[in-house]
């Protein structure tokens, strides 16, 4: 089957989000009720956030204030980027142009796809995610 764009274009929900290292050994990331968003758009941007579930609130209301702690507490149970998206191959490119981690601003994320009915698995290079290395695979089904 050939893929274009229209295969992704949409909202997906995450089902899991699973790194398997080079021995095997399987790490969630954000335990097992991870939750997330990615949307793909007819005009080639995406965004995409990854959440554990349960976090805990700040005690005041101010979205960019709260102690070190609670900063420190809700970037760790928290990833979220968006930018421009292209397809290459049996890849999609994500170009991010913003991101709650500063260092991917400009990088190119390639994520590997296999499509399965109303699901789609991304798969990463090898990458780092709270302390576990590995390749990343993450299940999203079409909303």
């Amino acid at each position: 089957m050939t893929i274009t764009d229209q295969h992704l274009i949409g909202t997906w929900r995450l089902e899991s989000w699973v790194i398997t290292d080079g021995a095997g050994k399987r790490t969630l990331p954000m335990g097992p009720e991870v939750t997330g968003l990615l949307t793909y758009t007819q005009d080639g941007y995406m965004f995409a956030m990854l959440a554990a579930p349960d976090r805990a609130p700040f005690a005041g209301p101010d979205p960019l204030g709260g102690s070190p702690e609670e900063a420190h507490r809700a970037m760790s149970t928290c990833h979220s980027y968006c930018g421009r998206w292209r397809l290459d191959g049996d890849s999609v490119v994500h170009t991010v142009e913003m991101a709650l981690y500063p260092n991917m601003v400009g990088t190119e994320q390639v994520r590997h796809f296999r499509f399965e009915g109303d699901r789609v698995t991304l798969r990463t290079p090898p990458m780092t995610r709270k302390g576990a290395s590995g390749i990343a695979e993450l299940v999203w089904r079409r909303v």
